[in-house]
C-alpha cells in the first residue's frame, strides 16, 4: 500500500514532505666482556618463548529477561607472543545460570562463542568466567532484568471520538469525561481492567492492554489494526510462532504511530505492527509488507535492555537501562536524530552533535517527526524543526540531539518531567521542578498564550494562568495541553471543538485552562494520563 499522507499542520501550516616487541636501542662499546655480550644475545631468545596471555569478553554485560536464553556470548583469547592458543576455554556460571561448560577457540583468530546460556527466573546479576591454564581469566556480567507491570485501572476518556477510538460506542463527541466501559467485543473491558492505552492517528485506531495480558485495537479498522477491528467491533492481536510470548512475559506499555504501534513487555522486548512499506517502521530489519501480525523489533546489542518506548510520526523510540536512546523508521526530515540519512529498519543510537551517543537519559517522548529526551534536568530535541519544534532559535531540522533553548545559547534547565505526547503533536511542553510549564513549537490553538497563536522558537513559560496547585502530570495532544494537579483535578486548554476540555462545551478555542467534568458541576478526579489520540484524552482513575 502507499505510505500514509502526512496531515496538514495546525491552522493550515504545511507539514513536512516525506524527506611485536619493542626494539631495544643498544650502544656498542669496546668495553664489552664476553658474559655481557652473551647475556644481551640471549635476551631475544628468552622473550620469544613466554607463556600465557589474557581472555576477554566482547561486552562487559549481557542482559535478558527472566528465563530467557541469551544470544551468542562472545570473547577472545589473546596469547602472549610465542604462546599457542588453547583448544577451549572453561566456563563457570553464577548460581542459577546454565550453559555449556566449555567453548571452542578458533585456532586462527582466538575468538570463541557460546550459545544456549539460560537465565534464571529471578532478577539479578552474576559473573561468568572463562579460564584456560596459564591465561588470565576473563569475566563478564550476566544480568536478568524485568520491567514492572502497571496496576490495572479504570479509564476516563473525552474529546474527538471518530471511529470510536475513545473506546466508547458511537462517534458522538464526549463533552463530558466518561468511563470507557462499553467497547464492543466480548469482555473487552471491565472494572479496573486497563493497564495502558494509546491513540493512533485520527479515527484509524487506538490500542489497549487489558489486565488479562491481551492487546486490543479499536477504531475504523485501518491497516494497522488487529484482525477483525472495525468501527463497531474491537479486535484482539494474536501472538504466536516467532512472536509468541515467553513464559511469564506480560505487556507493560503500548504506543502508537501513524499507521501502527508498539507494545513493550516485562522482558524488555518490543512487538510492532502496521505500516512498513519502505519505512522500516516495524524495526524488524524489513521494509515491508504492512502487517497486523505483531513482529519482534530487533534489539541492537546484547547489553541493551529496553525499559521504555515512545513513537514519532512513523517510527519508534526506545530507552534502555543504561540511559541510551534508540530510534528507527522513517527518516526524511532528520526524524531519528542518528546522524544517518534514509529510513532505518533496525534501531540506531541517537547521537549528540559531536557524534557520540546520547546517554544518561531518564525519559523519552515522541512528537511529530522527531523526539525529545530528558537528561539531568535538560531537554534534548531532534528531528523536524518547522515552527520552532526543536527550540533552537530557528525552523531548522536537527539530525542529532541538542538542548532545547530558552534563548540564544541558553539551555532550558531544571526540568522534572516530560509530558505524555501524542505522536503527531506540533507543539511541545515540559514541566519544571518549580512547577513551571514551558512550551515551544507551533502556537496554533493558543497553546502558548491566551492572547496569541504565534509560534515559539525558544522555550518559555506558558503565558496563561494555571489554577493554583502542584502539577503531578502533563499531556500534550494534537490540539492542546492537559495538566493533572495533585488534588486529582484535570485542566485543559487549546482547541475545544471536539469537547477536548471535557467541560460540557464544544468551544472552538479554550484560551484559558478549563476543568474536566464528569457531569454538570461534577469535576473528575484522575490518577494520571495515558497517551492521547488525535483529538481525545485518556486519563486513568
Amino acid at each position: 500500500m502507499t505510505e500514509p499522507n502526512v496531515p496538514g499542520g495546525p491552522n493550515g501550516e504545511n507539514a513536512a514532505q516525506e524527506e611485536g616487541i619493542t626494539r631495544r636501542a643498544v650502544t656498542r662499546t669496546a668495553a664489552w666482556t664476553v658474559p655481557v655480550a652473551l647475556a644481551v644475545a640471549a635476551a631475544p631468545l628468552a622473550a620469544a618463548s613466554p607463556t600465557g596471555g589474557t581472555i576477554v569478553f566482547d561486552y562487559p554485560e549481557y542482559i535478558v529477561g527472566p528465563g530467557m536464553t541469551y544470544g551468542s556470548i562472545t570473547g577472545k583469547v589473546i596469547p602472549n607472543v610465542g604462546t599457542s592458543l588453547p583448544a577451549t576455554v572453561t566456563l563457570t556460571y553464577p548460581p542459577g545460570w546454565t550453559g555449556p561448560s566449555t567453548a571452542s577457540v578458533d585456532p586462527a583468530t582466538g575468538t570463541f562463542s557460546l550459545n544456549g546460556v539460560v537465565a534464571p527466573s529471578s532478577v539479578g546479576s552474576g559473573t561468568l568466567t572463562a579460564t584456560s591454564s596459564g591465561f588470565t581469566p576473563g569475566t563478564t556480567t550476566l544480568t536478568v532484568a524485568m520491567n514492572p507491570v502497571p496496576a490495572a485501572t479504570d479509564g476516563i476518556v473525552w474529546g474527538e471520538n471518530l471511529g470510536t477510538t475513545l473506546y466508547r460506542t458511537g462517534s458522538v463527541i464526549q463533552t463530558y469525561a466518561v468511563t470507557p466501559d462499553n467497547l464492543n467485543g466480548a469482555g473487552t473491558l471491565g472494572a479496573t481492567s486497563i493497564i495502558a492505552m494509546a491513540g493512533g492517528y485520527r479515527d484509524h485506531n487506538s490500542y489497549l492492554i487489558r489486565s488479562d495480558n491481551t492487546l486490543w485495537s479499536h477504531g475504523a479498522g485501518s491497516n494497522a489494526c488487529a484482525p477483525g477491528t472495525t468501527s463497531t467491533t474491537a479486535g484482539i492481536f494474536g501472538f504466536g510462532g516467532a512472536s509468541a510470548l515467553l513464559p511469564g512475559e506480560r505487556f507493560v506499555d503500548t504506543v502508537a504511530f501513524t499507521g501502527g504501534g508498539y507494545v513493550l513487555t516485562t522482558h524488555g522486548r518490543i512487538f510492532s505492527w502496521g505500516f512498513n512499506t519502505a519505512t522500516g517502521s516495524l524495526g524488524d530489519g524489513t521494509n515491508g509488507p504492512d502487517t497486523n501480525v505483531p513482529k519482534v523489533v530487533l534489539i541492537s546489542g546484547p547489553d541493551v535492555f529496553i525499559k521504555a518506548i515512545s513513537a514519532g510520526y512513523t517510527g519508534g523510540i526506545a530507552l534502555d537501562t543504561k540511559g541510551r536512546v534508540w530510534t528507527w523508521g522513517i527518516n526524511d526530515q532528520s526524524d531519528l536524530g542518528t546522524g544517518l540519512s534514509g529510513n532505518q529498519s533496525v534501531m540506531k543510537p541517537v547521537i549528540l552533535q559531536d557524534g557520540t551517543p546520547l546517554s544518561g537519559v531518564s525519559q523519552i517522548r515522541g512528537r511529530f517527526k522527531g523526539g525529545l529526551a530528558l537528561r539531568n534536568g535538560m531537554v534534548y530535541s531532534w528531528g523536524y524543526g518547522a515552527g520552532g519544534m526543536n527550540a533552537n532559535g530557528s525552523n531548522s531540522n536537527q539530525n542529532y540531539a541538542a538542548p532545547v533553548l530558552t534563548g540564544p545559547g541558553t539551555p532550558l534547565t531544571g526540568i522534572a518531567q516530560l509530558p505524555k505526547f501524542y505522536h503527531e503533536a506540533y507543539h511541545s511542553a515540559a514541566l519544571g521542578s518549580n512547577n513551571t510549564v514551558y512550551t515551544w513549537g507551533y502556537g496554533s490553538y493558543y497553546v502558548h498564550s491566551p492572547a496569541s497563536q504565534a509560534n515559539r522558537q525558544y522555550a518559555a513559560p506558558y503565558a496563561g494562568t494555571i489554577p493554583s496547585g502542584t502539577i503531578k502530570e502533563m499531556a500534550v495532544s494534537y490540539y492542546g495541553v492537559h495538566v493533572l494537579l495533585t488534588d486529582g483535578s484535570v485542566w485543559n486548554w487549546g482547541y475545544g471543538a471536539y469537547g477536548q476540555g471535557a467541560d460540557g462545551t464544544t468551544t472552538v478555542y479554550q484560551r484559558n485552562p478549563v476543568r474536566a467534568l464528569s457531569g454538570p458541576g461534577s469535576p473528575i478526579v484522575a490518577g494520571g494520563f495515558f497517551p492521547n489520540s488525535h483529538g481525545g484524552v485518556f486519563a486513568h482513575k
